[in-house]
């Protein structure tokens, strides 16, 4: 029996391309068809249906066209039968007569909207490189032929200097749903990732001592099973890298733990190679200090290497793919992960050593895992049985329990139990502080997090404390000019100025912007954000003209990087206007704004609401006072019920009221 999606189709959407192209086509194909919708957004009815849990099939003929002048019956049909087109660019595809005619029919059948464009080389506009096929560029005639009116289509692109194929993945994903780009990757944007690549000298000291602890533990364990020489060997190996034979090596100061770590992954490669277990565990370590300073193609060239090793004992095979789980899980391929650790699961019970140690944090991996890609079918058993083994075993207050603490409130936080989620952090974090002090990044993690979750749960007071705290955190581990040290700040800065504190966010949000565009491009997306919550602070404290300046430079950023926030920097833009005595050029600006709100922010009622708001106070302020006041009451419902009297959108819509004698 056929398959059918929504709107009686087959297929959710017909791949076209180039054969040059094809192996990006296959990738497409997979990525798409693996992929599982989070659970809590299956189900949801959006502009394009109802999400369903997977996005198969797909259709992508494996055949070359046949020699005739028309498309195949089969390919017509497929085409018919498909709710989306997604179209694979590049300068082979943009010269295909099959790729334009696979375009143009399939928007002849379904209309414009429903093209989802994929860069994977070449350049739109470049006359020798181009990679948009015609059929793409121009907007169908209602004789269904091209016309001479541009299409302006917006693409994914997958290159590595763009958006890079995960990113691209997700927007292809977020098209074919209808749903929020944030929606799908917000469940990884809460853990940041803390990408630390040059530790000098007093941080090397922290460094070492963490390479001993691990080495050191191994030895343990290797003595234990009477291996007493293998076990002196890693001691004399492990004491090696931090030996200087020529004194001008240091160069007047202590090495870097890079150029430790350096200096080990090559004595391995060229070492140990009569003890493979020993060589195995160390390549392991060295490997997973590389992914945990951010260098995460050495560490994973390192795991690959170490996964080759012929190690015999199951406790080191186990650690190799747990190393190798948490390699995937740092870059977002969260179910290719858990994978990993599931695989580690009886290798561990096969090592008696080994089990009472890693049957735990293997379950509150997988755990975390999954519920980071949205699943959580399999239920918190896992977890719950991992802490009751560690609370046992390791203590109530160890960093065990600290670690399956934090997976359940990953958990947690993916079925949208804020409460549970915020209790599950808070012990994790009270653990942490206590055994490793304010200066570690998973304090740093775990204070984000709970920022994070106050936040969704309208405790502005609460996320304030907890990311002034992360910023302390933050400064203490990445120093006062790191990216992720922006990031902190911005979350800051906003919580103040919601609670109107203008003067206390202005120069958290001027050193972030500075900080950002001294490490980041001048077109970074974050950008969009930064400018826009720095043109509220410059606004609250009466540069107006300073602030206009600002929401200008945000909408550039917003236009140039397609950015959710579009709709709602317009809008303050068009309130800039209105209030400047210029009411009908901010109506305009929120003409161009309300097709973008509604389209990026279909949950977030109150975004549209104080978009209309803004409307009647631009309404009044031109004159049309019956029809302003009309939008000023109608909306007033949906804006209160977001947000308090005493806050920035409370405080002004009452303003607004009073303007217009309501």
């Amino acid at each position: 029996m056929e398959m059918t999606i929504h709107g009686g189709k087959r297929y959710r959407a017909f791949i076209s391309y180039s054969h040059r192209d094809k192996k990006v086509a296959a990738w497409v194909q997979s990525a798409l068809e693996r992929y599982h919708i989070p659970a809590n957004l299956v189900g949801r009815e959006t502009a394009v249906g109802t999400v369903p849990p997977r996005l198969h099939p797909l259709f992508r003929d494996r055949d070359e066209l046949p020699a005739s002048g028309d498309l195949g019956s089969e390919l017509m049909a497929a085409l018919s039968q498909s709710m989306f087109l997604i179209l694979i660019c590049s300068p082979a595809a943009a010269k295909s007569h099959w790729v334009n005619q696979e375009v143009l029919n399939f928007k002849r059948m379904h209309g414009e909207g429903r093209v989802l464009a994929l860069i994977c080389d070449g350049e739109p506009g470049d006359p020798e490189r181009e990679c948009f096929p015609k059929a793409l560029q121009y907007l169908i005639g209602t004789d269904g032929a091209l016309s001479d009116k541009l299409a302006e289509p917006i693409a994914a692109d997958m290159r590595k200097h763009a958006d890079g194929k995960r990113l691209a993945k997700f927007k292809l994903i977020a098209g074919l749903t209808g749903l929020r780009l944030d929606d799908l990757i917000q469940r990884e944007a809460a853990r940041r990732a803390r990408r630390l690549t040059l530790i000098a000298a007093g941080a090397t000291i922290g460094m070492i001592g963490a390479l001993a602890l691990a080495f050191y533990a191994n030895t343990k364990r290797i003595e234990a099973i009477a291996q007493r020489k293998t076990a002196e060997r890693t001691v004399e190996f492990v004491k090696s890298l931090f030996e200087v034979s020529d004194p001008s090596e240091a160069r007047g100061a202590s090495i870097t733990a890079r150029e430790v770590l350096d200096k080990g992954a090559v004595s391995i490669e060229t070492s140990l190679d009569n003890e493979p277990d020993v060589k195995a565990a160390l390549m392991t370590t060295l490997a997973q200090v590389y992914l945990g300073l951010g260098s995460y193609k050495r560490g994973e060239a390192i795991m690959k290497r170490a996964m080759q090793v012929p190690a015999a004992d199951p406790g080191v095979k186990a650690r190799r793919l747990m190393a190798m789980g948490s390699s995937a899980y740092r870059q977002g391929d969260y179910r290719v992960a858990a994978d990993h650790y599931r695989r580690a699961l009886p290798l561990a019970a096969a090592d008696e050593l080994s089990a009472a140690e890693l049957r735990p944090a293997i379950l509150a991996a997988v755990g975390d895992a999954m519920a980071r890609a949205g699943d959580t079918s399999a239920g918190p058993d896992g977890m719950l049985e991992a802490l009751r083994t560690d609370m046992a075993d390791a203590g109530a207050d160890s960093l065990a329990v600290a670690r399956d603490l934090e997976a359940l409130g990953v958990f947690e936080q993916t079925r949208d139990n804020l409460a549970a989620a915020r209790g599950y952090y808070e012990r994790a974090l009270a653990i942490r502080i206590a055994r490793q002090g304010l200066s570690h990044p998973l304090v740093s993690e775990d204070l984000n997090e709970l920022g994070s979750i106050a936040y969704l749960q309208q405790d502005s007071v609460a996320a304030e404390g907890y990311w002034r705290r992360t910023l302390e955190s933050d400064l203490l581990v990445l120093g006062q000019d790191h990216p992720d040290v922006a990031i902190t700040l911005n979350n800051l800065a906003r919580v103040m100025l919601e609670q109107r504190k203008f003067e206390s966010a202005l120069p958290l949000l001027k050193r972030a912007v500075d900080i950002t565009v001294r490490n980041r491009s001048a077109d970074n997306d974050y950008l969009a954000l930064l400018y826009a919550n720095l043109g509220i602070a410059q606004r609250g404290v009466g540069d107006r003209a300073t602030a206009k300046t600002s929401f200008q430079s945000a909408l550039r950023v917003a236009e140039i990087t397609d950015h959710r926030n579009l709709g709602p920097i317009l809008t303050e833009l068009a309130d800039l206007a209105c209030t400047s005595g210029n009411a009908k050029n901010g109506l305009a600006l929120l003409d161009r704004a309300e097709p973008s709100t509604r389209k990026n922010y279909p949950d977030d009622p109150w975004r549209l609401a104080w978009l209309q708001n803004t409307r009647g106070a631009c309404l009044v302020a031109n004159g049309d006072i019956p029809a302003g006041r009309a939008l000023l009451g109608t909306n007033q419902v949906i804006i209160a019920s977001r947000w308090d009297p005493p806050s920035l959108y409370g405080w002004m819509a009452a303003r607004r009221l009073a303007v217009a004698g309501i």
